[in-house]
């Protein structure tokens, strides 16, 4: 977070800005908890699908917080330091304040959640790749046709490196490659694979399903992809093996990159669980600084950050919305890339798809202009197959019946 910002937000503390929080998994708690010390900003109420279970947790960690559904009582217990929990999402427009955080991971639940926020005339944060990645393109549209903010964040990985590519860019580079990397990579993983896995790190079976089979990472780089407007060497993208982080230079073939750049990965066992770009810097003038500075003789150079901080590094974000109507990164308006829903295995007609983290389908990113017949991957779950689809498999959209959600009504699917 810049100095400008925090010192602004130091600022605030008195008169914070106040975020409902949509959601309380695991990132939603850790969001939370860190209101408690960093200044400017405050949650008055959590909406919450299981309100009685979820201020049982709060209380438990050592929260002051009740059920309420006034919007007048909210005000007040916030005054005193309680925080309101609550089901109903009609508060999104009846409590007084100007960002919603949504955090669910979810996609039709989401999509429910944007869309009460626009009409409430509020910004939207979104913690939720899924949602901006499915729907994100049409939701911007609404949010954009009344001066709204719709933004993903820093913290998760697209919002990361959306903060690495401009800074990139003010120092003079080109990026022209987009990274992620991953440790560990499987595309059948199933939920009881995986399960004592997630149990042991105190995360949900289904989002780590979603990470290990790379539909979690398909999503995150379809939303930098389409908000930069990047393209993909092939379907799925490349992904290659590698043992240290600084083989990324001689493992692409930097000739078949595209003038608007590419987004890819890269997998192995000692790399750091951060964002990379591989830039470039035609000014020998400042290739000269750089030798000098360790980035190597160029014209190609690695600019990465060892790390995403998830949940810390919302509040600038937040911040950016609120005090400069400034956006992160979101699925822009002319999407150049899908993640799309493949069979793990092989399915039977009438088969009844389980969607992201599930055991039936996993994702894959393509180029949208020449993909816009497949199952996009977030509208998946509760799609029935009207045919027997072999393992590995893409999904076409006339291969199954969707069912009506808030997600495939805005896609006008249904």
């Amino acid at each position: 977070m810049s100095l400008s910002i925090y010192n602004q937000l130091n600022k605030m503390s008195h008169e914070p800005i106040e975020v409902i929080v949509v959601g309380l998994g695991f990132m939603g708690f850790g969001f939370l908890s860190l209101t408690k010390n960093s200044p400017g900003i405050s949650v008055p109420l959590i909406l919450s699908r299981r309100p009685q279970e979820t201020v049982e947790y709060l209380i438990k960690e050592g929260y002051a917080a009740q059920i309420e559904s006034n919007p007048n009582t909210i005000k007040d217990l916030h005054k005193k330091n309680v925080i309101a929990v609550s089901d109903d999402l009609d508060l999104i427009k009846s409590y007084e304040n100007k960002i919603v955080l949504e955090m669910t991971g979810t996609v039709d639940y989401g999509t429910d959640v944007a869309l009460r926020t626009v009409e409430a005339g509020k910004h939207l944060v979104t913690m939720n790749p899924e949602l901006q990645a499915t729907v994100g393109t049409p939701l911007k549209e609404l949010f954009d046709q009344k001066n709204l903010v719709i933004t993903d964040v820093i913290g998760d990985q697209p919002g990361s490196l959306a903060r690495l590519i401009a800074s990139s860019k003010l120092k003079g580079f080109k990026p022209i490659m987009a990274g992620n990397m991953k440790r560990y990579l499987d595309i059948h993983a199933t939920q009881s694979k995986m399960k004592p896995w997630a149990d042991d790190k105190g995360l949900a079976v289904r989002q780590t399903v979603s990470f290990t089979d790379g539909t979690k990472q398909a999503i995150e780089m379809t939303l930098v992809a389409n908000y930069f407007g990047m393209s993909l060497f092939g379907a799925g993208m490349q992904g290659p093996r590698v043992d240290n982080f600084d083989q990324v230079l001689s493992v692409f073939n930097w000739n078949d990159v595209p003038p608007e750049g590419v987004v890819d990965y890269m997998i192995g066992r000692n790399l750091f669980p951060g964002v990379f770009i591989v830039a470039e810097h035609e000014d020998p003038h400042q290739q000269k600084y750089l030798r000098y500075l360790n980035l190597g003789d160029g014209p190609r150079y690695i600019l990465f950050d060892s790390y995403h901080l998830c949940h810390l590094e919302i509040n600038e974000t937040i911040a950016n919305v609120a005090l400069y109507g400034s956006a992160t990164i979101n699925n822009g308006n002319n999407p150049v890339t899908s993640t799309i829903a493949l069979t793990k295995f092989d399915l039977k007609k009438g088969t009844v798809i389980d969607g992201i983290g599930g055991d039936t389908i996993y994702g894959s990113i393509r180029k949208a202009a020449t993909n816009s017949e497949y199952l996009p991957v977030g509208i998946s779950h509760g799609a029935i197959l009207k045919r027997d689809i072999p393992q590995d498999t893409p999904i076409r959209l006339e291969d199954v019946e969707l069912p009506s959600t808030p997600a495939t009504r805005l896609l006008k699917l249904v």
